[in-house]
C-alpha cells in the first residue's frame, strides 16, 4: 500500500523528499526502522508500536487525520525532530483532549490508572485545565506541565523516540503501599531530578528509589522510623495516610533528624493527593523532634501537615530514600557503629568528664538520650546502704 501511494506523488513532492533525505541522514534511519522498507508507514505498524491511543494521536499530527491510512516520508520528516526536542509541549498539543491526554501519559510511563483513581483523575484536571477548554485549556495545560509536573509528558515522549530510534526504554518502579501506581508516577513526574540518582549507564531521572521504613511490614512506631530511616544521609520521599483520610508527601532534600529548629534545603516540597490535590514547596519547612525534651515533639510540615510525637494520627506510613545503594549501605555502616559504641559504653566505665565527651555527642546526635539518671541512682543506692548500716548498728 505504500508503495502504490509513493507512486501517486507529485514530482514537486518526490524532490521534497529527495532533499529532506540528502540533508537527513539520521531521520531516514529512523524512518526505515518503522516503516518495515517500505515508503510509507501504515496505521496498522503505529498501532503494533504504540497501541491504539497513542497511534490515532501520532496518526493525527503526522498526517493530519486520525482516518489516514499511513504515514508518508516526507510527513515524517517534516514533523518527527520536535517529538524529539527539549522541549515537550508538544505532545500536550498532540494528545488532546485532557483526558486522552492523561491516559497516554501514565499508559506509557506503564502506570494506567486503577479503580479507586477516578477521583484523582478528576481533581488532576481541573488542576491541569483551570476550568478551560479548547486551545485555553491546551495552554493552562502547558503553564501547569512546566511548573508543578515537568516530566508529566517524558514517558510518552521516551516510548517514542525508543519506537523510532531502537534506543532502550526503561520505566521505574511505582510500586506503593499508599498510592496507586497513577498517583506514584505523577509524584516522581513532579520531583526534579536531585531525587533520581543515575548509574553510570543510565541519564539522570532514571534511578530508582530504595524502601526504608513501610508501616506495613514494621509497623507504626517513631523509633522504628527513627531507626530505619535516620542517617539516611540523602533526599527521601515520605508518603503517609492519616486517620481522615487524608493522603499526602514530604519530598526532603535533607536526612531526618531531631531538631529544635526547621529543616529541608531548596528541593523541599510537600504534596497532597486526598482530598484535594497541591503542591507546596519551601526550604525549612520540615519540623522533626520526638525525643528532644528542650523543644515542641512532634512532625510537621508548616501549617499542611501536623503529627504528634507517637503518631497517632497515623493510618500508613512508608518512607523512600532516593539516594542510591551505597548511601544505604553508608546508613546501616553508621548504625552498626552507633550500636557497637553503645554496648560498649555500657561496659566500660567512661573516662573523664562525660558531659565533655565526644562520643556523648555523637550518640546524642544518634537520637541517644543521656542524663545523670546513673548518678542519681548511685546516690540513691549509697543512700539506702548507709540507712542499713545504721539500723544494723542501732540493732546492735
Amino acid at each position: 500500500m505504500g508503495n502504490d501511494h509513493s507512486k501517486k506523488k507529485s514530482v514537486s513532492e518526490s524532490k521534497s523528499d529527495v532533499e529532506t533525505t540528502s540533508e537527513n541522514p539520521q531521520l531516514d534511519e529512523y524512518f526505515n526502522r518503522i516503516s518495515d522498507g517500505k515508503d510509507a508507514v501504515s496505521a496498522e505498524k503505529l498501532r503494533q508500536l504504540f497501541d491504539q491511543d497513542l497511534a490515532e494521536s501520532l496518526l493525527n499530527y503526522f498526517a493530519g487525520s486520525k482516518s489516514e491510512k499511513y504515514v508518508t516520508r516526507e510527513q515524517f520528516h517534516r514533523k518527527f525532530t520536535p517529538l524529539y526536542g527539549t522541549s515537550t509541549d508538544i505532545y500536550v498539543k498532540i494528545l488532546q483532549p485532557v483526558y486522552h491526554f492523561i491516559k497516554v501519559c501514565s499508559d506509557s510511563a506503564g502506570a494506567g490508572a486503577i479503580q479507586g483513581d477516578e477521583q484523582f483523575i478528576k481533581k488532576l484536571v481541573e488542576k491541569m485545565t483551570s476550568g478551560k477548554t479548547g486551545e485555553e485549556a491546551t495552554q493552562s495545560m502547558i503553564s501547569w506541565r512546566r511548573e508543578h509536573c515537568e516530566k508529566f509528558t517524558q514517558a510518552v515522549q521516551n516510548r517514542v523516540v525508543s519506537a523510532v530510534t531502537g534506543s532502550r526504554n526503561n520505566n521505574p518502579d511505582y510500586s506503593s503501599d499508599i498510592l496507586t501506581p497513577l498517583q506514584m508516577w505523577y509524584l516522581q513526574s513532579a520531583l526534579p531530578n536531585f531525587y533520581f540518582p543515575a548509574k553510570p549507564s543510565e541519564t539522570p531521572g532514571d534511578g530508582h528509589w530504595t524502601p526504608l521504613y513501610t508501616s506495613l511490614q514494621h509497623g507504626i512506631s517513631t523509633n522504628r522510623f527513627e531507626t530505619f530511616v535516620f542517617d539516611y544521609r540523602g533526599p527521601t520521599v515520605t508518603i503517609i495516610r492519616l486517620k481522615d483520610e487524608k493522603v499526602v508527601a514530604v519530598a526532603s532534600d535533607q536526612e531526618w533528624r531531631h531538631s529544635g529548629s526547621r529543616f529541608g534545603g531548596p528541593f523541599t516540597s510537600f504534596f497532597e493527593f486526598r482530598p484535594e490535590i497541591r503542591r507546596i514547596d519551601g526550604a525549612n519547612s520540615i519540623y522533626c523532634n520526638l525525643k528532644l525534651r528542650s523543644a515542641a515533639f512532634g512532625l510537621n510540615f508548616k501549617d499542611e501537615l501536623k503529627i504528634g510525637k507517637d503518631f497517632d494520627e497515623v493510618l500508613d506510613i512508608e518512607v523512600w530514600g532516593c539516594a542510591g545503594a551505597g548511601t544505604l549501605a553508608d546508613q546501616q555502616k553508621l548504625k552498626n557503629w552507633q550500636k557497637q559504641q553503645a554496648e560498649k559504653h555500657k561496659k566500660v566505665p567512661l573516662p573523664g568528664n562525660w558531659d565533655d565527651n565526644p562520643d556523648k555527642t555523637l550518640l546524642e546526635m544518634a537520637g541517644f538520650q543521656f542524663s545523670n539518671e546513673r548518678a542519681v541512682m548511685e546516690m540513691e543506692a549509697k543512700r539506702k546502704e548507709k540507712e542499713q548500716q545504721s539500723h544494723t548498728e542501732s540493732d546492735k
